[in-house]
């Protein structure tokens, strides 16, 4: 759902989008209890438009903040998002207390009543652009209008998906989001199963330290966003050098890190340094959120959800080619050495993609953001 989520949300709008795919997910949530039984098939229907609906929130969002932010405020805005990893680590934790408590039923009944909360806060508070919100005042909607300096307008027009996709900064982007899913995937997907079959931890060391890498790249998100905040606006810092600078954090350190798990290929080194340099990475991949996540807001705004729909769906291919990959490293082991190679095949990646992006990446608007429809062309010519 990813590629055309974006083009999607452009069309009807972001308010619409989100405010449509969380009442379906919400109705779907309460259908697949209804439904659960002896037959799987019904389930995992309903799960599927689950994750259907899903893939279209991040496309909307991103365009909500290409609406609502000033130009130098982009990278706090987007740290928001953060708020899908927060919600992935609390969510397993509160299931589990109502589960015992209670039952599975209102597992899931409960997360369909935070979708209403969240619904009626969503109606009340949002709109797709300052102009129509009831709490932003006129005086604030024009600063915001000032301060984007014609990059946004209003209005939907084909997207120049053409355009983009010959874009050398886009494409550039494309890698550079590619590199970051990657260590993400390993590093909080992966994680649980690595702490098992390479460092042989008990199930219940494995909850209390999964969770670690998520922890420290959320809160590490937030931090990067703040600095880069003080940076555009205090220092007056240009911004291609806080998108390429901050590659060194999200993508150098961590496939540096990565690659030091290849000292197991020598001599094994402990569970805890195992442990904490995957910790380690996380804490500087927080910084893909000052660097490729918030690019398409400098690259074309008007079409920031188009662009975050084509950088989710191939960040999503990590998600099925490093199972292949590790699933065929460890097939007759899978001890430290084993998996040190499957680290340092990512570190490859990050290192490779985070290099592009900085020779070849850019934070200045393309020609392509300009909204301009075939009649005002012809006119032109």
């Amino acid at each position: 759902m990813s590629l055309p989520s974006g083009i999607i949300s452009e069309y009807f709008g972001p308010f619409r989008i989100v405010l449509a795919s969380n009442i379906l997910t919400a109705i779907f949530i309460c259908v697949a209890v209804l439904v659960a039984g002896n037959n799987w098939i019904p389930l995992f229907v309903c799960r599927f438009f689950i994750g259907l609906l899903g893939g279209t929130k991040l496309t909307a969002l991103m365009i909500l903040i290409a609406n609502w932010a000033p130009s130098n405020e982009k990278s706090t805005f987007t740290s928001c998002l953060l708020g899908y990893g927060f919600g992935s680590l609390i969510t397993p934790f509160c299931g589990s207390i109502i589960i015992e408590t209670m039952n599975w039923q209102w597992s899931f009944y409960g997360t369909a009543v935070a979708t209403v909360v969240f619904l009626v806060a969503w109606i009340i508070l949002v709109a797709d652009h300052p102009i129509e919100s009831w709490f932003c005042s006129t005086e604030e909607a024009e600063f915001i209008e000032r301060s984007q300096e014609g990059a946004v307008r209003k209005g939907w027009i084909k997207p120049p998906v053409i355009k983009m996709m010959t874009s050398i900064p886009f494409i550039s982007s494309i890698l550079g989001n590619f590199g970051a899913m990657s260590g993400l995937f390993l590093s909080v997907t992966l994680f649980p199963k690595f702490l098992r079959e390479a460092l042989k931890f008990d199930l219940q060391t494995i909850g209390l330290i999964a969770p670690l890498p998520s922890v420290s790249r959320i809160s590490m998100g937030i931090v990067y966003a703040a600095f880069v905040h003080m940076a555009l606006n205090r220092w007056n810092v240009k911004k291609k050098y806080i998108r390429k600078g901050f590659v060194i954090c999200s993508h150098i350190i961590p496939g540096i890190v990565f690659l030091l798990y290849l000292i197991n290929l020598v001599t094994i080194f402990g569970n805890v340094l195992a442990v904490w340099l995957t910790v380690l990475s996380c804490f500087f991949m927080g910084g893909s959120i000052v660097t490729t996540l918030v690019n398409p807001q400098d690259l074309a705004p008007n079409f920031a959800g188009t662009q975050t729909g084509i950088l989710t769906f191939f960040g999503a291919m990590p998600g099925f080619i490093l199972p292949a990959i590790s699933s065929k490293i460890t097939e007759e082991c899978s001890e430290l050495p084993e998996w040190a190679i499957i680290f340092a095949i990512v570190g490859c990646i990050y290192l490779v993609t985070g290099i592009t992006f900085i020779v070849f990446g850019s934070a200045e608007l393309q020609p392509w953001n300009e909204k301009k429809d075939e009649r005002q062309e012809q006119i032109t010519i």
